[in-house]
C-alpha cells in the first residue's frame, strides 16, 4: 500500500512554484490554484505553520497541521521541511502525509497486508502471508470483495498436510519442503514454480508459482506474497520481454506508438465493468523551435527529460508511450473522480513548464493536454482516442499550458461537427479562421469603424479567452476603452513612460508580450505593476511610437498565467496596428463614442 505523500515546492518567498500528483490531486479546486502557503493552511494555524516551514533546518522534525483539501475539509497532515537541488541552488520543499492515510497504512501492514494486493487489481488470486513470529501461514484470496481462507496455520503442520494429503506430486516433495524452509527464513524474495492441488479440489492438474517478498514493520518480520497460475504468469513475464528493445523508445524511455497502443485496447477489454480508464494526449508546447534555434541534441534532451517526468508521475498508475515527434500518449488507470484526474494533468502541466523554465532564454517549453475517459465518452480505442485529440487542439486554441478533458455538454456537439468535417477541427485551421476575421475587421476599419473595433475587441475577448481588452489614450494615458473586467487599478497605463517598459520594446519595437511574470525577471518595476494589477499574461502596444507615446493597447489574461498561440499574438498586433494607423480624428472621436457607451454606430 502506497502512502499518498504531497510535495510542495517553494521559493525563497515561501510562494508554491511546483508539486508532485498526490500535491494536485489533494488541493485541486476546479478553477482556481493554490498559489500561497497561507490559501491551503487551518486560519487557526497560519502563524505557527509559517514558522516552522521557515526555521525548520532538520528533515527529521515534524509538526501536524490542519490543511484544506480540495473538498474544502480540513484534515491533519504529518508536515517535514527538506531541501532539493535544482540546478547550482537548493530550494525549499515540504512532505505533508494525512494522519488517517499513515494510520490505515500501519494498520495494513500489521493485520492484513493481503489487502495491498487486492487493492492493486488482483482481486480473484491467491495470496499468502507467513509471519515468523507466530509460525503462521496464512493462504487466502478475495472473491466478490469477500475475503475467503484456504489456510491458516502453523507452516510446519501446513507442509505436512500439504504431503500427506497429497496435494503435490511426489517428485515435487523436496522441492516444496525447501519452499517452506526459505519462507520461514525470511530472504529478501522467493520464487518457486510447483503443481498443486488446493485450488483445483484436490486434483492436480495446476502450476502455480509463489511469488513473495520479505516485509519488515515495527520489528515484525513477515514473507508475503502471490500464487499465481504459472501459465498466466509466464505468459505475463513473456509479454514483458519479448522484444522489450523494440517496445521502448530509445529516446524518452516510454512505449513507442505500436505498444502504447496495443496496451490501450488491452486496458480497454479488462476494465469493462470494472474500473474507469484515462486516454491522455501530452504535446509539447514550441518544440519545434528549439530544434530550429538550439539544434536536434538540444530537441533530443528535451524529449528525453519529457519522458522521464511523466514516467515518474504516472509511475504504477498506468502506461506511458511515445505517440511521435512531440505527442505522448498516457493510458491512466482507476480514474476513479474527477479530481484524480485533475491532480495528474495539473501535475504533468506544472512539472513539465518548471523543469525546462530556465532551459532557454526566448522558448517556454510547456504541455497541451487532452484526455477522455472510459466509458463516459465511449467504450472504444478509436472513439476514445479521438475525443482525447479533439480535447488537446481545444487545448492549443485556448492558448496552450492547459489541459482539457472531454465532457459531453460542453464539447459533443462541435466534435460531432468535426467528425463530419475531414479535416477535423485542428489548430491550424483556428489560425487560418482568426486571420480571415482580422481581414474582414480591417475591411470594415475603412466604413464602419466604431462598430468594427467594438466588434473585433468584443470576439477576441470571448474567443481568446481574455479577462480585458483596454484602450488607453492622451496625455495621462488614461484608459478610454475596456471590454471585460474594467478594474480600478487599471484605470491608466502611465508605467509604460518610464524606461523600463521602454526597454522591453528594443526587441519588438512596438509590443510587449508576457505568458509567465517570470519573462520579466530582467524588469522587476514592470513586473511588480503588472502583479499589483493582478496581470498575469498579457500583450501590450503601444500607439504612436517609441520615441512619443501616445497610447496603448493591452490584451489581458488576470489571476492565472498562460501561453500565448501564436495567432493570438498576431491578431493582436493587427488590431492595434490598424488601430494606431486611423487618423487621429476618429482616434479621438472614439474616446467620446466609448464614454458614450453608445454600442450603436
Amino acid at each position: 500500500m502506497a502512502i499518498n505523500t504531497k510535495i510542495i515546492k517553494l521559493n525563497d518567498k515561501l510562494d508554491i512554484v511546483d508539486g508532485n500528483r498526490e500535491y494536485y490531486i489533494y488541493f485541486e479546486r476546479i478553477g482556481h490554484r493554490f498559489s500561497r502557503l497561507e490559501e491551503i493552511i487551518h486560519p487557526d494555524q497560519k502563524a505557527d505553520f509559517l514558522e516552522f516551514v521557515r526555521n525548520s533546518a532538520d528533515e527529521k522534525e515534524f509538526e501536524v497541521f490542519k490543511f484544506r483539501k480540495h473538498t474544502d475539509e480540513f484534515k491533519l497532515n504529518i508536515v517535514q521541511v527538506f531541501e532539493e537541488e535544482k540546478g547550482t541552488e537548493r530550494i525549499k520543499c515540504l512532505r505533508l502525509i494525512e494522519i488517517e492515510d499513515m494510520f490505515g497504512y500501519v494498520s495494513f501492514i500489521d493485520n492484513e497486508t493481503v489487502k495491498l494486493l487486492s487493492a492493486l487489481s488482483l482481486t480473484g488470486e491467491t495470496f499468502f502471508s507467513y509471519e515468523r513470529k507466530t509460525n503462521v501461514i496464512q493462504v487466502l484470496k478475495y472473491s466478490n470483495g469477500k475475503r475467503v481462507s484456504i489456510f491458516d496455520q502453523d507452516i510446519d503442520l501446513w507442509r505436512d498436510l500439504m504431503i500427506q494429503n497429497s496435494m503435490l506430486p511426489e517428485n515435487q516433495f523436496e522441492e516444496f519442503r525447501t519452499l517452506v524452509d526459505n519462507m520461514k527464513s525470511c530472504p529478501s524474495k522467493i520464487y518457486s514454480t510447483l503443481k498443486c492441488a488446493f485450488r483445483t479440489s484436490g486434483k492436480i492438474i495446476e502450476s502455480l508459482d509463489f511469488i513473495g517478498t520479505r516485509v519488515e514493520v515495527d520489528g515484525k518480520i513477515s514473507m508475503t506474497g502471490i500464487i499465481a497460475s504459472s501459465t498466466r504468469a509466464k505468459q505475463s513475464l513473456a509479454a514483458k520481454n519479448l522484444l522489450g528493445e523494440l517496445q521502448i523508445d530509445s529516446l524518452t524511455k516510454t512505449y513507442n506508438k505500436k505498444t502504447i497502443s496495443e496496451i490501450a485496447v488491452k486496458r480497454l477489454n479488462e476494465a469493462k465493468g470494472k474500473e474507469r480508464v484515462a486516454f491522455v494526449i501530452v504535446d509539447l508546447d514550441h518544440f519545434k523551435p528549439v530544434n530550429d534555434a538550439y539544434g536536434h541534441l538540444a530537441g533530443d534532451k528535451v524529449l528525453e527529460q519529457s519522458g522521464e517526468i511523466l514516467n515518474n508521475i504516472v509511475g504504477n498508475n498506468g502506461f506511458v508511450g511515445r505517440y511521435g515527434g512531440d505527442e505522448f500518449f498516457i493510458v491512466l488507470n482507476n480514474v476513479e473522480s474527477e479530481v484524480l484526474l485533475r491532480g495528474t494533468l495539473q501535475a504533468i502541466l506544472e512539472t513539465v513548464r518548471n523543469n525546462f523554465a530556465d532551459s532557454f532564454d526566448d522558448i517556454k517549453i510547456t504541455t497541451s493536454i487532452g484526455a477522455s475517459v472510459f466509458p463516459d465518452n465511449g467504450t472504444t480505442y478509436d472513439e476514445l482516442f479521438k475525443k482525447a485529440d479533439f480535447c488537446l487542439y481545444r487545448a492549443k486554441d485556448k492558448g496552450r499550458n492547459r489541459y482539457v478533458f472531454f465532457r459531453d455538454d460542453l464539447h459533443m456537439k462541435l466534435y460531432q461537427q468535426s467528425v463530419e468535417d475531414t479535416a477535423g477541427v485542428k489548430y491550424q485551421g483556428r489560425e487560418i479562421l482568426e486571420l480571415k476575421y482580422m481581414a474582414a475587421f480591417m475591411q470594415n476599419l475603412g466604413w464602419t469603424p466604431y462598430k468594427a473595433i467594438k466588434d473585433v475587441l468584443e470576439h477576441m475577448r470571448e474567443t481568446y479567452n481574455l479577462s480585458d481588452v483596454s484602450i488607453y489614450y492622451g496625455e495621462n494615458l488614461n484608459r478610454i476603452y475596456c471590454v471585460g473586467e474594467e478594474s480600478p487599478l487599471q484605470d491608466n497605463a502611465r508605467y509604460v513612460l518610464g524606461s523600463e517598459f521602454k526597454k522591453l520594446l528594443d526587441t519588438n519595437k512596438r509590443f510587449v508580450r508576457m505568458d509567465f511574470p517570470e519573462d520579466l525577471k530582467d524588469s522587476p518595476e514592470i513586473r511588480d505593476e503588472f502583479l499589483r494589477r493582478n496581470v498575469r499574461s498579457t500583450i501590450q502596444y503601444i500607439l504612436g511610437s517609441p520615441e512619443e507615446i501616445k497610447g496603448l493597447v493591452t490584451f489581458d489574461r488576470l489571476g492565472s498565467s498562460s501561453q500565448w498561440a501564436e495567432y493570438e499574438v498576431n491578431c493582436a498586433v493587427m488590431f492595434a496596428s490598424s488601430y494606431n494607423l486611423l487618423p487621429e480624428a476618429i482616434k479621438v472621436d472614439f474616446a467620446l463614442y466609448s464614454k458614450l457607451k453608445n454600442l450603436g454606430e
